[in-house]
């Protein structure tokens, strides 16, 4: 569902997501020829069929206090190698939807685990909250009606003080396992 077209192998059918990416802004896609209207139906059901199926086992799925934990720290760590680069959404230059995403998520493991890490460690507790708030502030300030400016709007300065807001946040984020587990 998220295959980027470099990642496939010699003779792998490109689906899912940014497939259809590439097709709706094909301006940086350079020399390209656009799906027709059955290939895009085929390629839109495809996806959809695979969502509802992924969307049926979520459900069914449990989680560990650990696998919370380092999930939290592998959606950041996820932000910090492609969101935050401008590389994740490439053709539609939509990073930032994604990156809010993944601070959402990350977020949100931190709070289902916050009440534990508030009584074992709670200057670590306190430290990530405020990391937390001061990427959010920084995103915050990169919205345009009910999303985001494009990534390519995002001055040099503007994704340094994002990359170092990220950064500065996995490294106590990285020591939230070892802080709920004791």
């Amino acid at each position: 569902m998220d295959a980027r077209e470099a990642d496939l192998e010699q003779g792998q059918r490109w689906t899912g997501w940014h497939r259809i990416e590439k097709d709706l802004w094909p301006a940086r896609a350079g020399k390209y020829e656009s799906l027709t209207r059955q290939e895009r139906a085929r390629y839109a059901d495809d996806l959809l069929a695979d969502t509802r199926t992924l969307d049926g086992r979520i459900g069914k799925l449990d989680f560990t206090v650990d696998q919370i934990a380092n999930g939290s720290r592998g959606l950041m760590e996820e932000v910090a190698k492609g969101k935050v680069t401008g590389e994740e959404e490439y053709w539609s230059r939509t990073d930032l939807w994604d990156f809010q995403a993944n601070v959402d998520g990350a977020k949100k493991a931190f709070e289902v685990l916050e009440p534990v890490l508030e009584r074992n460690d709670p200057a670590l507790e306190h430290t990530l909250e405020e990391r937390f708030d001061a990427l959010q502030v920084l995103l915050d300030r990169q919205r345009d009606g009910s999303g985001f400016t494009s990534y390519d709007d995002l001055s040099t300065a503007e994704v340094k003080r994002l990359a170092d807001a990220v950064n500065a946040l996995a490294e106590p984020l990285s020591q939230l396992t070892s802080a709920v587990l004791s």
